[in-house]
């Protein structure tokens, strides 16, 4: 019996969809320490090797049953069978957004930023969600989503907004966006919801866990032009990083190592050429300015 738990299951409070991670990535370490292949598992359940592939990532939950059989044919032991499977349990229950509406693509990356400790966030054309006013977001969704009911575009606004609620609190989320000077120059709205983003933005940068900088048209070429991404940081040590690109008809997270670490390289090149925050908060000032007098 292989049956010693690691200890890599933390008990960290914490949502659904990283109680899922938890459980496949344990899935997967005990499946390799019992010698079995993943076409073993996936023939024990019935199922094709992808469906395994899914679950141990943490994108697909897994069955009471299904986990039962896995834990037998891979010998685990009862105190370790119930550890498991109380993450199971708890990665089966809907999260906060579920009643949105939302994409089914973005409801991943909701889950994990419920989650997640800090976020490194760079935007190319828009203000980062989590930083957005609502008249700004609205406008953003009326125009991405134009064959979306105007009652779902509000519940899309809605569920942006309460996104935000991680920002503040006993425990906020720590977050650090690079903002491309295209972004904070496009007249998302016209000029007084601009006025009132950019106002908000300076607002949010004086808070200790938010950090804002814009990286100018003066900085030329740079190694993300090509669409935004987020990088997303837990609690629990055991939880690893997690980047995310998203595009006009959807959105990946991305969790093998080395290309985290690669994202984790190209934010830091970003920050780097980016305006200090001092400085970018005087080009906010200037832009509502001109906006102002315009």
């Amino acid at each position: 019996m292989i049956g010693t738990y690691s200890g890599t299951v933390a008990q960290q409070p914490s949502g659904p969809s990283v109680r899922r991670r938890r459980l496949g990535a344990e899935l997967r370490r005990i499946r390799e320490s019992a010698g079995r292949q993943m076409k073993e598992a996936a023939s024990l359940l019935g199922c094709s090797m992808g469906k395994i592939s899914n679950i141990e990532q943490g994108r697909y939950g897994v069955k009471k049953q299904e986990l039962q059989a896995l834990l037998s044919y891979y010998e685990v032991e009862p105190e370790v069978c119930a550890v498991l499977e109380d993450l199971r349990r708890e990665g089966a229950k809907r999260g906060w957004w579920s009643v949105y509406g939302l994409p089914d693509w973005f409801k991943p990356y909701v889950g994990l930023e419920s989650d997640a400790a800090s976020v490194r966030s760079f935007e190319l054309e828009l203000i980062p969600g989590l930083l957005q006013t609502e008249a700004y977001a609205r406008q953003v969704h009326v125009a991405v989503t134009r064959m979306v009911a105007p009652q779902d575009v509000e519940r899309q606004v809605t569920a942006r907004m309460e996104r935000q609620r991680r920002l503040t609190g006993p425990e906020p989320l720590e977050l650090w966006a690079v903002i491309s000077e295209a972004a904070v120059r496009r007249q998302v709205g016209g000029p007084e919801v601009m006025i009132e983003q950019l106002e908000h933005l300076r607002t949010l940068a004086a808070q200790p866990n938010i950090k804002i900088q814009v990286l100018p048209f003066s900085a030329g070429a740079h190694g993300s032009m090509s669409g935004p991404f987020s990088i997303l940081s837990f609690p629990e040590p055991t939880d690893p990083d997690v980047a995310y690109i998203e595009y006009p008809v959807g959105g990946n997270c991305v969790e093998e190592p080395r290309d985290v670490h690669r994202f984790t390289i190209l934010f830091d090149d970003l920050r780097y050429a980016a305006l200090s925050s001092r400085d970018t908060d005087t080009l906010f000032g200037a832009i509502v300015k001109e906006l102002s007098t315009s």
